[in-house]
């Protein structure tokens, strides 16, 4: 057993050398982004921006290998040969809570048959990291914050001091409080990663990657885990560094994959200068109230193609109390400047909220068609774990492990005035009125040319199934 002090760091643990990170198989296309949680509605996929982020992290120090079972369509017995033939000392894997009992079944399997250290990085698990390095847990520590430089002391021994993660050994935890408010981490390793794999209809070139510009969000939505982490921004010259490496690869799209990508203006209009100077084309998701006309025309310029935003219902006073106090005014004119200026949006709605009734749910589905939004992202409100609708719960309910979160399928509750089963089927109904228009048809076809027609029937008739 080592036993040194190095940077004043106790180290009492043998140092690894192979560490694998994994995006772990699963029944659905569970998307695992930043301590989200959801499955895929159709074929879209996309890099986890948590493993490009450890990637570039560990890259000096470690001997990396990246298995994306999801993107990469693999099974539990496929992960686990490659997994036994790469042997690693540690493995570093993705969760959600829409996935955990599938991702917990395949850990213990592997734990059973492997020698590993085991790292997880996931939402639930975020909340009550101590829950799950019990005696009995496969996992031997919680990843909080991967931005951390916590994580290598972690693979180098290091049991003292650390923050940003959570370990069964640990000794004098630091509250991830303590962070510092400016991030930045080595350009990451996008070239392990399966980019052939990943795509998303808004995309203008494949192969593309995420990239991240800032971490946790500024703002407070009830229903969301990223207030929840402290929000930080990138420096500006650590993100150009990543930058000039993804387009010397090659590539020539990037997704920026922060909660809020213009919170800050001033930080987002120098990102905007970067893009245009390296001649990217990038989309991003950020909210309704932080763009205007200005920002939207600078974006556009410097290739931005597509703008993600949340709108989540047309009553104005449910959407207040999920901490988006926005007028339906404020919704229409956001969507009218991106198309002025020739940018494509993706709206995002949720229904199903507490309270909602079949009347306020198929007003929300008429917003999605009335805003022109080239496409509608339609989910159903579960409350995640975290989050402070969660919290407003009755206990009982609010600590029911059972009580999932899967936007993307039929809820297993109802809200109170609409069963689980209601909610799914009006969700269905948007989902339809919204996609199978006449007018919406020959707009994505004109749009898509030759190129890229037989893409989007695909996605859109995946879409219709879900």
């Amino acid at each position: 057993m080592i036993f040194e002090t190095f940077f004043g760091l106790c180290y009492t643990q043998t140092a690894m050398k192979k560490v694998l990170l994994l995006n772990p198989p699963g029944r659905l296309r569970y998307l695992r982004d930043q301590y989200c949680s959801s499955s895929a509605k159709s074929s879209y996929y996309w890099p986890a921006v948590d493993l490009l982020a450890l990637s570039g992290k560990l890259k000096h120090d470690f001997e990396l290998k990246v298995i994306d079972a999801i993107a990469e369509n693999k099974s539990v017995s496929v992960c686990l040969r490659e997994i036994s033939r790469f042997s690693p000392d540690a493995v570093i894997s993705l969760t959600s809570t829409a996935s955990k009992d599938e991702d917990f079944s395949f850990f213990h399997l592997l734990k059973s048959r492997t020698a590993i250290t085991l790292l997880i990085n996931g939402g639930y698990a975020l909340f009550a990291p101590e829950k799950y390095l019990r005696e009995d847990s496969p996992a031997d520590a919680v990843i909080t914050d991967f931005t951390s430089a916590s994580v290598q002391e972690f693979l180098r021994g290091s049991r003292t001091g650390l923050k940003g993660i959570r370990c069964r050994e640990e000794k004098n935890p630091v509250l991830d409080e303590a962070l510092i408010r400016e991030f930045s981490y080595p350009s990451p390793r996008h070239d392990l990663f399966p980019l052939r794999k990943y795509f998303t209809p808004q995309a203008r070139h494949l192969p593309f990657s995420s990239v991240l510009a800032s971490f946790g969000c500024a703002y407070d939505c009830g229903f969301c885990i990223g207030s929840r982490m402290k929000w930080r921004l990138r420096s500006l010259d650590n993100l150009r560094q990543e930058l000039e490496a993804i387009r010397r690869l090659g590539i020539r799209e990037v997704h920026f994959s922060d909660f809020t990508f213009s919170a800050k203006r001033e930080h987002c209009l120098e990102v905007c200068g970067l893009m245009k100077k390296l001649g990217l084309s990038w989309d991003c998701l950020t909210r309704i109230d932080c763009i205007d006309r200005d920002l939207v025309r600078v974006m556009k310029q410097s290739g931005c193609h597509t703008i993600q935003l949340g709108v989540e219902t047309a009553d104005s006073e449910l959407r207040r109390s999920l901490g988006k106090p926005l007028t339906l005014e404020a919704v229409k004119a956001a969507f009218s400047l991106c198309r002025e200026a020739g940018i494509a949006t993706i709206g995002f709605f949720m229904l199903g909220l507490p309270g909602e009734d079949a009347r306020s749910i198929l007003q929300t589905g008429r917003l999605a068609r009335s805003l022109d939004c080239d496409y509608a992202s339609f989910s159903v409100y579960v409350p995640d774990f975290g989050t402070p609708l969660r919290k407003q719960l009755p206990r009982q309910e609010a600590e029911d492990e059972e009580y999932g979160f899967n936007r993307c399928l039929q809820p297993r509750r109802g809200n109170g005035r609409l069963s689980g089963r209601q909610i799914w089927s009006l969700r269905n109904r948007c989902v339809r009125r919204f996609y199978l228009r006449p007018g919406y048809i020959m707009k994505i076809l004109t749009k898509a040319g030759p190129a890229g027609l037989l893409r989007k029937f695909r996605l859109a008739l995946s879409l219709l199934l879900s």
